[in-house]
């Protein structure tokens, strides 16, 4: 996956972070999928939320799961 450019705006706004994991990544067609550049503290907090959803719906490492938002 291709981290998107980094824009003045963006580096302004504190928006430097670019996480692309499998659960994400590119196994989904581009029609299908986001990338954005995002700040660190929300970085870590995206982090945590995902992390305590796989938890509790008992979500395995690399097991298949969508998000619809």
């Amino acid at each position: 996956m291709r981290r998107p450019k980094l824009t003045p705006a963006e580096k302004a706004r504190g928006r430097t972070w670019c996480d692309a994991t499998y659960e994400g990544g590119t196994s989904l067609s581009a029609n299908q999928r986001e990338t954005t550049l995002t700040t660190p503290a929300e970085q870590r907090s995206q982090g945590g939320r995902i992390t305590a959803f796989k938890k509790r719906f008992h979500i395995l490492d690399r097991d298949p799961f969508y998000v619809i938002a």
